[in-house]
């Protein structure tokens, strides 16, 4: 018989990168990243923050969230995720007046 906690280290085990980010029962948010030190990697890190910054990769995930949250027959879950995302987005957008840029881009590298 299999031990699940050596199943559950084979899984990372035959992994190059993974991103694990939580939110602890305080609401505290959490994050760990770890890669293999090889240059693939290097290349598999690299290639989750790409996802994530310029392929959409979140959105990605919250397809996958509906699909599962439309099987599991939990829609309004789903809605309560997008909803609380729109209002997070929109008190974060409140605070424009402290957007101001305190470096100029062409200054960066005088500092």
């Amino acid at each position: 018989m299999n031990d699940p906690s050596e199943e559950h280290q084979n899984q990372y085990d035959n992994l190059l990168a993974n991103l694990m980010i939580s939110v602890d029962k305080e609401g505290i948010m959490q994050y760990n990243c770890d890669w293999d030190g090889s240059p693939d990697g290097i290349t598999a890190v690299a290639s989750i923050f790409y996802k994530i910054m310029f392929e959409e990769l979140s959105e990605t995930i919250l397809a996958e969230i509906k699909q599962q949250c439309v099987l599991d027959g939990r829609e309004e879950s789903y809605t309560q995720i997008l909803n609380f995302i729109t209002s997070l987005a929109i008190d974060s957008n409140r605070g424009g007046i402290d957007d101001d840029v305190v470096v100029q881009p062409d200054q960066v590298f005088h500092l």
